[in-house]
């Protein structure tokens, strides 16, 4: 049971993870056209969570 409950958070982590990813990128990529700093910082968080759920996959 333990083991069930540890993956449903993993997953709904991987969720959660993946949709602040993919706002994180739209708004780099909105950025993009006005503000290229913004733009940056918004793509490097957003590759942190990406590496985040590369690193839960592997779990």
């Amino acid at each position: 049971m333990k083991r069930v409950a540890t993956k449903i958070r993993r997953k709904l982590n991987r969720i959660s993870i993946e949709k602040r990813y993919q706002e994180m990128i739209e708004k780099a990529y909105n950025f993009r056209q006005t503000d290229a700093g913004l733009s940056d910082f918004f793509e490097y968080e957003a590759n942190k969570l990406l590496a985040k759920m590369h690193h839960l996959k592997a779990e």
